[in-house]
């Protein structure tokens, strides 16, 4: 029986996998995506159950406008339609619990647009300041930002401790982050695209209808996808790839483009063997972000009104001695809390009346980490202390832990990795100008998604690695 033979093999049906597919079939190469899960999106895919429509965890799709999900979708001649929603508005939105205090008070701080009025005015002066600086920056400064972490950039400005505390946040849930480790750049870059090009958006049909939507492109220019389809190993012969090893059969292509993460590919599909030994250490050797765990919550009325909340007090936001205790099994007492609402964007997501809602909390990406309960129900009792109406009007909770995040995109294949909410983590020495090549040492071999060839938040920076990497290996494929 013949081996089916295609010009590109996709692995794994992300967000950078799905944009990049549907780039290279487009433009003239016959196109395999092999994905394990029965359902694209990657960490983004939706779940239907119940007339509710969900994604497994919150996903953040950042910025809202001039975004590279456009870009794709006007290349690929589509139409997607996000939300005209507010994500914040109706008391949700970032809510800061001052020292000594019960109350939580609404603290967004995106200059020249919002400043809260509890700031004086120096402080405002000074947060000015700071973001006309990140805005100013040359390519040439930015680049030197790469080198240094976000918490000594800071310290450059005199900054009160309430303004502090909430660029920590940004940083903790934006990049999934220590604010002691991600890079000054990255952080500059996104507070740029945040003044420029607004917040978050959000999909109408849940935030893998964007990923499907790629799909339906992909699928009438002749592109082929099996889904249910766990790619084994990468084949690879004299240093070339020549295609994939799957539990369904054997695909033929001399390019592979995997969004698998790079270090599942190198480490596993491919084998370090195949890699001069200096590459595979510094590949074993990337760090990736933390992980989130959290419920989600079936209710059987309206209990949050608005579509995000983020909340968090000074005791909150996670640095390196935090992660740290973290690390070793300390339970943190006052949570950095996220409550996110599809409905608050699309009210169809839910039978009328009715809601999900998703909670989550940082954690450290060991899929194996101990004492998951005791999070959870950490997580459980502070999320119901800020709103008791939730445990009352609760119908179900799902959990889900980095042992889920794991089974449901990466394999864990370095010790205390694989639960990762992004993927490799924004920090000092692996992003921006030292950020892994998406060409790989073996011809016909590239990477896509956050690990490779872009910058930014979520999904946004998966699709912006797809349209990085897509142009390079279609100038491969015609060279080659």
């Amino acid at each position: 029986m013949a081996v089916p033979k295609y010009d590109v093999i996709v692995v794994g049906a992300g967000p950078g996998g799905c944009a990049s597919a549907a780039l290279l079939q487009k433009w003239g190469m016959k196109t395999l995506l092999l994905d394990k899960n029965d359902r694209v999106g990657g960490k983004s895919l939706n779940m239907s159950k119940d007339g509710y429509t969900y994604e497994l965890w919150p996903v953040l799709a950042t910025p809202m406008l001039n975004t590279k999900f456009q870009e794709v979708a006007t290349e690929l001649g589509v139409d997607i339609k996000m939300s005209d929603q507010v994500p914040a508005g109706k008391g949700g939105g970032f809510l800061y619990k001052p020292p000594k205090s019960k109350k939580y008070e609404s603290f967004i701080l995106v200059p020249p647009f919002m400043i809260p009025e509890r700031l004086t005015k120096e402080e405002i002066d000074e947060v000015n300041r700071l973001f006309g600086d990140m805005a100013a920056l040359t390519p040439a400064e930015m680049n030197a930002l790469d080198d240094v972490n976000f918490h000594d950039y800071l310290c450059r400005y005199n900054v009160s401790q309430s303004v502090y505390s909430y660029l920590a946040v940004m940083v903790n849930i934006l990049f999934v982050e220590p604010i002691d480790l991600v890079a000054a750049s990255e952080m500059a870059k996104t507070m740029n695209d945040f003044t420029t090009k607004l917040g978050s958006a959000y999909f109408v049909g849940g935030q893998a209808q964007l990923f499907e939507t790629f799909m339906k492109a992909f699928k009438r220019d002749g592109g082929e996808l099996r889904l249910r389809t766990r790619v084994e190993r990468i084949i690879v012969e004299n240093g070339q790839v020549q295609g994939v090893y799957t539990d369904k059969g054997t695909f033929k292509a001399p390019i592979v483009v995997s969004n698998a993460g790079i270090q599942p590919t190198v480490l596993k599909l491919v084998g370090a063997e195949h890699f001069d030994k200096s590459y595979a250490n510094h590949i074993r050797d990337l760090v990736p972000s933390l992980g989130l765990m959290g419920s989600r919550y079936f209710l059987d009325k309206v209990v949050f009104e608005d579509s995000a909340y983020i909340i968090y007090s000074d005791n909150s936001w996670w640095n390196m001695e935090r992660y740290m205790k973290a690390k070793a099994g300390e339970i943190p007492k006052d949570m950095l809390i996220i409550v996110f609402n599809p409905q608050g964007f699309d009210p169809k997501l839910a039978p009328k009346g009715k809601q999900v809602i998703l909670t989550a909390t940082l954690c450290v990406s060991d899929p194996k980490m101990k004492n998951m309960k005791g999070w959870l129900d950490a997580l459980d009792e502070q999320v119901t202390k800020f709103n008791p109406e939730l445990r009352k009007h609760t119908i179900r909770r799902e959990d889900y832990t980095t042992a889920d995040v794991s089974r449901v995109t990466r394999d864990s294949v370095v010790p205390g990795q694989g639960g990762e909410c992004i993927g490799l983590g924004q920090i000092v020495g692996q992003c921006g100008h030292r950020k892994p090549s998406p060409t790989a040492p073996i011809q016909g071999l590239f990477y896509v998604g956050v690990d490779a060839a872009g910058y930014g938040v979520g999904i946004h920076h998966a699709t912006e690695s797809a349209v990085n990497v897509a142009p390079i290996v279609l100038r491969h494929h015609q060279t080659h």
